[in-house]
């Protein structure tokens, strides 16, 4: 709710935000059993300016500020310490809730909101597995994300996704071939890594200077 921000300095208020979008994507990624809350400390008494999923704490927007939120600001004065990593509670209707508060910090280097994330842990285990399903059937070797160990190693799979990308719709002998991979690369980001030049100037049998010359050709025409 970024009306509820105005009183906050702009560097501030880009700063409280960008939690909006980080709370989305945390309770996107964990599902409903997942309550996501952002206070204001503008006003104690009316704090939550932002809350997904609070059907499990009987919160909404206007909500005033939990004895946590307080006791975590309190202890923030005495050591800078601005975040309570995990704690659990008792809902009044008995549920168990896993939870970690963050303090959210200024560009001055002051508290200006707190950050909540509130697991229900009495969630029954099926509606809790199903959050965490994508009702739409994924394909058996698909992989929208590479975890890797080595920089050579993203790189190299990132080739080779690009290669079987463009041989679908250019041949090897194309004049286009090799520098659609590279721009294929180019559009993946896989140059800002450090390695990236020589690896794919070797498998396309060119030189580095040659991989610069299309890169240099590439941000020109962006």
């Amino acid at each position: 709710m970024p009306d509820k921000l105005e009183y906050l300095h702009d560097l501030d208020k880009e700063i409280m935000l960008s939690y909006f979008s980080l709370s989305e994507a945390i309770a996107g990624l964990l599902g409903e059993f997942c309550e996501v809350v952002i206070h204001s400390l503008n006003a104690y008494e009316k704090s939550v300016i932002k809350i997904i999923n609070g059907h499990h704490t009987n919160r909404k927007i206007g909500s005033p500020i939990t004895d946590k939120g307080l006791q975590l600001l309190k202890c923030y004065q005495k050591d800078q310490s601005n975040t309570e990593l995990v704690y659990f509670s008792r809902l009044n209707n008995g549920n168990l809730v896993k939870s970690t508060t963050h303090i959210i910090i200024g560009h001055e280097g002051k508290p200006i909101g707190l950050f909540c994330i509130n697991l229900n842990l009495s969630t029954p285990l099926d509606k809790t597995v199903s959050s965490f399903m994508n009702y739409d059937p994924i394909p058996p070797h698909y992989k929208s994300e590479n975890f890797i160990t080595h920089p050579k190693e993203l790189i190299e799979e990132t080739f080779l996704k690009a290669v079987t990308h463009i041989e679908q719709h250019t041949t090897k002998h194309s004049k286009l071939y090799k520098k659609s991979i590279i721009f294929y690369l180019f559009e993946n980001g896989i140059f800002e890594l450090k390695e990236a030049v020589p690896i794919v100037a070797e498998k396309l049998s060119l030189t580095s200077h040659a991989i610069y010359k299309h890169l240099r050709e590439f941000k020109n025409n962006t």
